[in-house]
Protein backbone atom coordinates (compact mmCIF):
# COMPACT_ATOMS: atom_id res chain seq x y z
CA UNK A 1 0.00 0.00 0.00
CA UNK A 2 1.36 3.21 -1.29
CA UNK A 3 2.24 5.98 1.76
CA UNK A 4 0.58 9.04 1.54
CA UNK A 5 2.14 11.18 0.32
CA UNK A 6 1.63 15.64 2.23
CA UNK A 7 1.82 18.46 0.97
CA UNK A 8 1.67 21.99 2.29
CA UNK A 9 -1.29 23.29 -0.21
CA UNK A 10 -4.30 25.17 0.90
CA UNK A 11 -6.11 24.00 -1.90
CA UNK A 12 -5.16 20.40 -2.06
CA UNK A 13 -7.69 20.01 1.90
CA UNK A 14 -10.24 20.79 -0.85
CA UNK A 15 -10.41 17.50 -2.21
CA UNK A 16 -11.49 16.19 1.23
CA UNK A 17 -13.76 18.87 2.29
CA UNK A 18 -16.80 17.20 0.76
CA UNK A 19 -15.89 13.90 1.57
CA UNK A 20 -16.43 14.88 5.11
CA UNK A 21 -19.93 16.55 5.00
CA UNK A 22 -21.81 12.79 5.34
CA UNK A 23 -21.49 10.15 7.73
CA UNK A 24 -23.86 8.14 6.45
CA UNK A 25 -21.73 6.34 3.82
CA UNK A 26 -22.34 3.11 3.03
CA UNK A 27 -21.02 1.07 0.44
CA UNK A 28 -19.13 2.85 -2.25
CA UNK A 29 -15.25 3.43 -0.86
CA UNK A 30 -14.89 6.77 -2.24
CA UNK A 31 -11.73 7.20 -1.57
CA UNK A 32 -12.13 9.84 0.52
CA UNK A 33 -10.37 10.45 3.65
CA UNK A 34 -13.43 10.38 5.79
CA UNK A 35 -14.16 6.82 4.58
CA UNK A 36 -10.10 6.10 4.44
CA UNK A 37 -8.60 7.65 7.89
CA UNK A 38 -5.79 9.89 7.31
CA UNK A 39 -5.88 8.35 3.96
CA UNK A 40 -5.20 4.97 4.20
CA UNK A 41 -6.32 1.82 2.34
CA UNK A 42 -7.52 1.05 -0.66
CA UNK A 43 -8.09 3.16 -3.55
CA UNK A 44 -11.47 4.41 -4.70
CA UNK A 45 -14.03 2.53 -6.38
CA UNK A 46 -15.77 3.00 -9.78
CA UNK A 47 -19.74 3.53 -9.85
CA UNK A 48 -22.13 3.56 -12.64
CA UNK A 49 -25.39 5.97 -12.99
CA UNK A 50 -27.96 5.56 -15.06
CA UNK A 51 -30.98 7.79 -15.93
CA UNK A 52 -34.72 7.54 -17.09
CA UNK A 53 -35.16 11.36 -17.94
CA UNK A 54 -39.20 10.48 -18.82
CA UNK A 55 -40.05 9.15 -15.34
CA UNK A 56 -37.50 11.14 -13.95
CA UNK A 57 -36.36 8.06 -11.79
CA UNK A 58 -31.98 6.96 -11.86
CA UNK A 59 -30.41 3.59 -11.25
CA UNK A 60 -27.01 3.40 -9.80
CA UNK A 61 -24.59 0.45 -8.23
CA UNK A 62 -21.45 0.45 -6.75
CA UNK A 63 -19.19 -1.41 -9.76
CA UNK A 64 -16.65 -2.74 -6.86
CA UNK A 65 -13.62 -2.24 -9.29
CA UNK A 66 -10.95 0.15 -7.69
CA UNK A 67 -9.46 3.05 -9.86
CA UNK A 68 -6.25 1.75 -9.35
CA UNK A 69 -7.20 -2.41 -10.21
CA UNK A 70 -9.11 -0.90 -13.23
CA UNK A 71 -6.28 1.13 -14.53
CA UNK A 72 -3.71 -1.83 -13.96
CA UNK A 73 -5.85 -4.27 -15.99
CA UNK A 74 -7.14 -1.50 -18.71
CA UNK A 75 -5.60 -3.71 -21.80
CA UNK A 76 -7.98 -6.62 -20.85
CA UNK A 77 -11.74 -6.48 -21.55
CA UNK A 78 -14.34 -7.30 -18.90
CA UNK A 79 -18.08 -6.82 -17.91
CA UNK A 80 -19.93 -6.15 -14.48
CA UNK A 81 -23.01 -8.04 -14.15
CA UNK A 82 -25.93 -5.70 -12.69
CA UNK A 83 -28.25 -6.86 -10.61
CA UNK A 84 -32.02 -7.65 -10.27
CA UNK A 85 -33.12 -3.97 -8.62
CA UNK A 86 -31.69 -2.84 -12.56
CA UNK A 87 -34.09 -5.46 -13.95
CA UNK A 88 -36.70 -4.71 -12.22
CA UNK A 89 -36.20 -0.97 -12.65
CA UNK A 90 -35.30 -1.10 -16.49
CA UNK A 91 -37.91 -2.99 -17.17
CA UNK A 92 -39.95 -0.08 -15.94
CA UNK A 93 -38.42 1.90 -17.42
CA UNK A 94 -38.82 4.50 -20.92
CA UNK A 95 -36.35 4.60 -23.67
CA UNK A 96 -34.03 6.44 -23.97
CA UNK A 97 -31.97 5.61 -20.65
CA UNK A 98 -28.50 8.12 -20.09
CA UNK A 99 -25.76 6.18 -17.99
CA UNK A 100 -22.22 7.67 -17.26
CA UNK A 101 -19.24 5.80 -15.04
CA UNK A 102 -16.64 7.87 -12.52
CA UNK A 103 -14.68 6.57 -9.60
CA UNK A 104 -12.35 8.82 -7.66
CA UNK A 105 -8.77 8.13 -6.18
CA UNK A 106 -7.25 10.84 -4.17
CA UNK A 107 -6.26 8.64 -1.15
CA UNK A 108 -2.49 9.44 -2.10
CA UNK A 109 -1.04 12.73 -2.25
CA UNK A 110 -1.51 15.04 -4.77
CA UNK A 111 2.41 15.09 -6.03
CA UNK A 112 1.45 10.81 -6.57
CA UNK A 113 0.51 10.71 -10.55
CA UNK A 114 -1.79 7.98 -9.37
CA UNK A 115 -3.94 10.74 -7.68
CA UNK A 116 -6.85 11.83 -9.76
CA UNK A 117 -10.24 10.74 -11.35
CA UNK A 118 -11.69 8.42 -13.65
CA UNK A 119 -14.48 9.96 -15.77
CA UNK A 120 -16.52 8.98 -18.75
CA UNK A 121 -16.94 10.93 -21.86
CA UNK A 122 -19.19 10.01 -24.87
CA UNK A 123 -17.58 8.73 -27.75
CA UNK A 124 -17.31 11.27 -30.84
CA UNK A 125 -17.32 14.08 -28.50
CA UNK A 126 -14.35 16.58 -28.52
CA UNK A 127 -11.43 15.71 -26.75
CA UNK A 128 -11.45 17.71 -23.86
CA UNK A 129 -8.86 20.91 -23.05
CA UNK A 130 -6.33 21.08 -20.50
CA UNK A 131 -7.04 22.04 -16.73
CA UNK A 132 -4.88 22.80 -14.03
CA UNK A 133 -4.55 20.82 -10.54
CA UNK A 134 -6.79 22.97 -8.55
CA UNK A 135 -9.52 22.14 -10.93
CA UNK A 136 -8.89 18.35 -11.13
CA UNK A 137 -9.81 18.85 -7.14
CA UNK A 138 -12.86 20.41 -8.06
CA UNK A 139 -13.36 17.76 -10.25
CA UNK A 140 -12.35 14.82 -7.37
CA UNK A 141 -14.67 16.89 -4.88
CA UNK A 142 -17.56 16.22 -7.63
CA UNK A 143 -17.03 12.72 -7.73
CA UNK A 144 -16.79 12.13 -4.16
CA UNK A 145 -20.05 13.93 -3.70
CA UNK A 146 -21.97 11.92 -6.17
CA UNK A 147 -20.86 8.83 -4.33
CA UNK A 148 -21.44 9.97 -1.04
CA UNK A 149 -25.39 10.85 -1.96
CA UNK A 150 -25.74 7.54 -3.44
CA UNK A 151 -24.26 5.72 0.06
CA UNK A 152 -26.94 7.51 1.88
CA UNK A 153 -29.69 6.36 -0.35
CA UNK A 154 -27.56 2.61 -0.70
CA UNK A 155 -27.89 2.57 2.71
CA UNK A 156 -31.78 3.47 2.63
CA UNK A 157 -32.51 0.87 0.33
CA UNK A 158 -30.08 -2.12 1.73
CA UNK A 159 -31.28 -2.41 4.96
CA UNK A 160 -27.71 -3.12 7.26
CA UNK A 161 -25.16 -1.03 5.05
CA UNK A 162 -22.82 0.67 7.12
CA UNK A 163 -19.57 2.65 6.19
CA UNK A 164 -17.62 -0.67 5.93
CA UNK A 165 -19.83 -2.35 3.45
CA UNK A 166 -17.34 -2.26 0.62
CA UNK A 167 -17.74 -5.75 -0.96
CA UNK A 168 -21.35 -5.79 -1.58
CA UNK A 169 -21.70 -3.81 -4.41
CA UNK A 170 -24.98 -1.98 -3.49
CA UNK A 171 -27.06 -0.49 -5.84
CA UNK A 172 -30.08 2.01 -5.29
CA UNK A 173 -32.76 3.19 -7.23
CA UNK A 174 -33.95 6.79 -6.37
CA UNK A 175 -35.73 10.02 -7.64
CA UNK A 176 -34.81 12.18 -4.50
CA UNK A 177 -33.32 15.10 -5.36
CA UNK A 178 -30.05 15.01 -3.43
CA UNK A 179 -28.66 11.63 -4.73
CA UNK A 180 -30.75 11.28 -8.08
CA UNK A 181 -28.49 10.90 -11.06
CA UNK A 182 -30.57 13.13 -13.09
CA UNK A 183 -30.73 16.80 -10.92
CA UNK A 184 -27.93 19.45 -11.11
CA UNK A 185 -26.03 17.53 -8.93
CA UNK A 186 -24.39 15.56 -11.11
CA UNK A 187 -26.44 14.73 -14.41
CA UNK A 188 -25.42 13.94 -17.63
CA UNK A 189 -22.61 16.50 -17.65
CA UNK A 190 -21.28 14.58 -14.02
CA UNK A 191 -21.68 18.51 -13.21
CA UNK A 192 -18.82 19.58 -15.16
CA UNK A 193 -19.19 22.63 -17.53
CA UNK A 194 -18.85 21.25 -21.02
CA UNK A 195 -18.22 17.37 -20.12
CA UNK A 196 -19.73 15.56 -22.36
CA UNK A 197 -19.64 12.73 -20.00
CA UNK A 198 -22.68 9.93 -20.66
CA UNK A 199 -24.55 8.30 -23.51
CA UNK A 200 -27.80 7.61 -24.45
CA UNK A 201 -28.68 3.80 -25.13
CA UNK A 202 -31.96 2.17 -26.39
CA UNK A 203 -33.28 5.14 -28.71
CA UNK A 204 -35.54 3.91 -30.31
CA UNK A 205 -33.61 3.23 -34.41
CA UNK A 206 -30.63 4.89 -33.57
CA UNK A 207 -27.50 2.87 -32.20
CA UNK A 208 -26.70 2.82 -28.63
CA UNK A 209 -24.06 5.10 -27.83
CA UNK A 210 -20.28 4.62 -25.97
CA UNK A 211 -18.31 5.78 -24.04
CA UNK A 212 -15.14 6.43 -23.78
CA UNK A 213 -12.56 6.45 -20.25
CA UNK A 214 -10.51 9.35 -18.96
CA UNK A 215 -8.15 8.97 -15.91
CA UNK A 216 -7.54 12.82 -15.17
CA UNK A 217 -4.35 13.31 -12.63
CA UNK A 218 -1.56 14.96 -11.17
CA UNK A 219 1.53 14.16 -13.30
CA UNK A 220 3.38 13.90 -9.78
CA UNK A 221 6.59 15.28 -8.35
CA UNK A 222 6.48 18.93 -7.16
CA UNK A 223 3.15 20.30 -8.00
CA UNK A 224 1.23 23.51 -7.57
CA UNK A 225 -2.13 24.57 -7.70
CA UNK A 226 -1.48 25.88 -11.14
CA UNK A 227 0.25 22.81 -12.56
CA UNK A 228 -1.67 21.09 -15.50
CA UNK A 229 -3.19 17.96 -14.96
CA UNK A 230 -2.19 15.00 -16.84
CA UNK A 231 -5.32 13.57 -19.72
CA UNK A 232 -4.91 10.33 -20.15
CA UNK A 233 -7.48 8.37 -23.16
CA UNK A 234 -7.82 4.92 -22.06
CA UNK A 235 -7.76 2.18 -24.58
CA UNK A 236 -11.28 1.01 -25.15
CA UNK A 237 -14.84 1.72 -23.94
CA UNK A 238 -17.76 1.70 -21.94
CA UNK A 239 -21.10 0.07 -23.53
CA UNK A 240 -24.24 -0.32 -21.41
CA UNK A 241 -26.05 -3.91 -22.39
CA UNK A 242 -29.97 -3.17 -20.84
CA UNK A 243 -31.14 -6.23 -21.74
CA UNK A 244 -28.20 -8.35 -20.70
CA UNK A 245 -28.14 -6.08 -17.69
CA UNK A 246 -24.27 -5.85 -18.09
CA UNK A 247 -21.84 -2.82 -18.08
CA UNK A 248 -19.10 -3.54 -20.72
CA UNK A 249 -15.71 -2.51 -20.81
CA UNK A 250 -14.07 -3.41 -24.67
CA UNK A 251 -10.34 -2.91 -24.66
CA UNK A 252 -9.11 -1.75 -28.15
CA UNK A 253 -5.31 -1.93 -26.50
CA UNK A 254 -3.06 -4.02 -28.40
CA UNK A 255 -1.96 -7.12 -26.47
CA UNK A 256 1.25 -7.08 -24.95
CA UNK A 257 3.48 -9.40 -26.76
CA UNK A 258 5.31 -12.26 -25.08
CA UNK A 259 8.88 -11.90 -24.94
CA UNK A 260 10.64 -14.56 -27.73
CA UNK A 261 12.79 -15.75 -24.16
CA UNK A 262 9.07 -16.91 -23.00
CA UNK A 263 8.36 -18.65 -25.79
CA UNK A 264 12.24 -20.54 -25.36
CA UNK A 265 11.06 -21.62 -22.49
CA UNK A 266 8.05 -23.12 -23.05
CA UNK A 267 9.02 -25.30 -26.40
CA UNK A 268 11.78 -26.56 -23.94
CA UNK A 269 9.02 -27.40 -21.89
CA UNK A 270 7.25 -29.27 -24.18
CA UNK A 271 10.42 -30.88 -25.56
CA UNK A 272 11.16 -32.52 -21.97
CA UNK A 273 7.51 -33.53 -21.63
CA UNK A 274 7.83 -35.08 -24.82
CA UNK A 275 11.02 -37.40 -24.06
CA UNK A 276 9.91 -38.21 -20.68
CA UNK A 277 6.36 -39.61 -22.38
CA UNK A 278 8.54 -41.61 -24.96
CA UNK A 279 10.43 -42.77 -22.49
CA UNK A 280 7.32 -43.82 -20.33
CA UNK A 281 6.37 -45.93 -22.99
CA UNK A 282 9.39 -47.71 -23.60
CA UNK A 283 9.59 -49.00 -20.11
CA UNK A 284 6.30 -50.33 -20.36
CA UNK A 285 6.97 -52.92 -23.08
Amino acid sequence: MKTVKRQGYQWAAAICVVASINTAQAAINNGGLAIQALGSGSAGEMFLNVWDQAAATSYSIDLGTTVESFLAGKQASTSWNLDQRFVDWASLTSDPLTFNVAGNNSYVGVNDADFGVLMSRRTGSSAPGGIAMTTLATWGNKVMARANALNINQDAQNGDASNTDFPLNLSEVTTNNISSYFNNTWGASMNIAGWVGSAVVRNGETPDQTVNFFFVHSPGGAVAGGTPAVFDKLGGFLSLDVANAKLNWTSTAAPVPVPGAVWLFLSGMLAVLRVQKRSGFSSAV
